[in-house]
């Protein structure tokens, strides 16, 4: 059994979600502070009880010592709290796992984790896109380089022309997504896609169209940590922390590796073996889906199916409810809305729960959790199950 974090003594025992949309006038402040009460609320603690606060700042808006800045708006007495950026679906479970660690020394006795922010209503930062640094500015902005479409575009031809991907897989994706948000009262696209309206929509960087890509919403989500031996006392079934593994790689598009150097199939094997399970254990999985490519990628280099047959599989039904692994069953970011990676964490863990009504995967008792951070520099797989 591996050690640290992954001893399985403390547990995931709140979830929070916010309604997701078009909220103006909301802060980034505001939408994790609400997160992290539905989340208290959950799971029956009193926000006086939490010293522990872990979170990620606004991309929308400037911000400097975010965790600070909440922790004073919610009155949190913290032992422990920090701001953690590692990128994407990366950034919740890094914050999860300091929360593990802070409550397992001693640090806090109940930890929350949140991200959101008003990217729908909220003004960006002015500036310069978040592809580029100061020091590598001038070999990429400009060049067009902005903005994350344009990157996964070029990583999504670069991958389509090594391993046969078509326009169709990445379509099987979307109109699977868009199956589960119907599913989902919280999903902000909830009217049916057919294959002539997904092939409709325009083009914004080729091969990547509109609804290739996720569309930005104000919300957020949040979780609540603390000790299993305490979850025992709180009303819904705890769920534990199984087995993770991380690799990064790069930062920029100029510096993207062969995917081959990604390897992603390691870190699959890596966080199986610390969870002491295979990948056929695994009943329902949380796949980064910024844009449809991401999906595509994660389900063959985690090994689901080989490269180039994730289209197959998906058209086979193996990523529906009811399919051999359910991927994304609340919408994901292409459908529920890009919210940050929170919420796929609080879909995997409430499935483990069976609170998800219309779209339960029956009988899930591992899920699975793949994304990365950037243009995928940051990847990580981890897995959830019941104690």
């Amino acid at each position: 059994m591996s050690q640290g974090i992954y001893r399985r003594d403390c547990a995931i025992v709140g979830l929070g979600e916010t309604q997701l949309g078009r909220r103006p006038g909301w802060t980034a402040v505001e939408i994790q502070a609400e997160a992290i009460m539905l989340a208290l609320a959950d799971a029956g603690i009193d926000k006086s009880e939490v010293d522990g606060l872990f979170n990620l700042g606004p991309y929308s808006e400037p911000a400097v010592m975010f965790a600070a800045t909440l922790g004073e708006y919610l009155r949190i007495d913290a032992t422990v709290q920090t701001s953690i950026d590692a990128g994407g679906i990366h950034s919740p479970m890094l914050m999860i796992e300091h929360a593990i660690a802070a409550v397992q020394s001693g640090q806090c006795k109940v930890a929350v984790c949140a991200f959101g922010e008003p990217s729908a209503t909220g003004k960006p930062v002015s500036g310069r896109g978040w592809t580029t640094t100061g020091r590598d500015i001038e070999f990429e902005e400009p060049f067009g380089i902005v903005g994350t479409v344009g990157p996964y575009a070029m990583l999504a031809a670069r991958y389509m022309a090594l391993y046969g991907t078509t326009v169709d897989d990445l379509a099987g994706v979307a109109l699977s997504a868009r199956r589960h948000a119907l599913l989902n009262p919280n999903a902000l696209m909830r009217k049916p896609l057919d294959m002539d309206t997904y092939l409709a929509s325009r083009m914004i960087s080729d091969p990547l169209r509109l609804l290739d890509c996720s569309p930005m919403v104000d919300g957020g989500g949040a979780v609540v940590v603390t000790s299993l031996e305490r979850a025992r006392d709180l009303p819904h079934p705890p769920v534990t922390l199984l087995g993770g593994a991380v690799r990064a790689s790069h930062r920029n598009v100029g510096q993207f590796p062969d995917f081959d150097d990604l390897r992603l199939g390691d870190v699959t094997r890596r966080a199986l073996e610390r969870a002491q399970l295979s990948l056929d254990d695994v009943d329902v999985a949380m796949l980064h889906d910024a844009f449809t490519i991401s999906t595509i990628i994660f389900l063959e280099e985690l090994g689901f199916c080989g490269r180039g047959e994730a289209g197959a599989y998906i058209r086979a039904g193996n990523i529906d409810l009811g399919g051999a692994c359910p991927v994304n069953t609340h919408g994901g970011l292409l459908s529920q809305g890009h919210a940050g990676g929170m919420l796929h964490v609080v879909e995997a863990v409430r499935q483990l729960r069976g609170d998800c009504g219309a779209r339960q995967v029956e009988g899930a008792q591992i899920s699975l959790l793949g994304g990365g951070g950037g243009l995928l520099g940051v990847n990580g797989v981890y897995l959830f199950g019941r104690p």
